[in-house]
């Protein structure tokens, strides 16, 4: 996308349309670093906001969308069992609604079981995994 350089007092600057900074999340100030030739803009990180599963709901959709797919699904089944309804909320509106559907039904399925249940699916979706790696290669 082209965009005019505007001067800015005595500075140089870019207007960056209302859609982009949505899909980017930045908050009142960013981190702006030169690399390779390039202006690189990144979100700045509260230092002192701490991150856990417990702050799940309080994060914008972007973080969320970028935990779930570093996390297997069982790892997120198995931490959304008893979890509070904000969190759950959080994570369910982030999924596509196949995955949510099969998600929420695992998780209920789970919470409503024992833990020989929970051992059982983790044992047989680990197996599952290895299969799909064993496809891939």
């Amino acid at each position: 996308m082209r965009q005019q350089v505007i001067d800015i007092g005595n500075s140089k600057g870019i207007r960056i349309p209302q859609a982009i900074l949505k899909q980017v999340h930045f908050g009142e100030e960013i981190d702006l670093d030169v690399t390779e030739g390039k202006i690189v803009l990144r979100r700045m990180v509260d230092p002192g906001q701490v991150f856990g599963f417990e702050t799940l709901p309080e994060m914008d959709d972007l973080s969320i969308q970028r935990m779930i797919r570093k996390v297997s699904t069982m790892d997120l089944v198995t931490a959304l069992i008893d979890a509070n309804k904000a969190t759950k909320d959080a994570v369910y509106r982030n999924l596509a609604e196949p995955a949510k559907e099969h998600i929420k039904t695992r998780v209920f399925k789970l919470e409503n079981g024992n833990a020989r249940d929970l051992i059982i699916e983790r044992s047989r979706n680990m197996i599952s995994e290895a299969f799909l790696e064993l496809i891939r290669e």
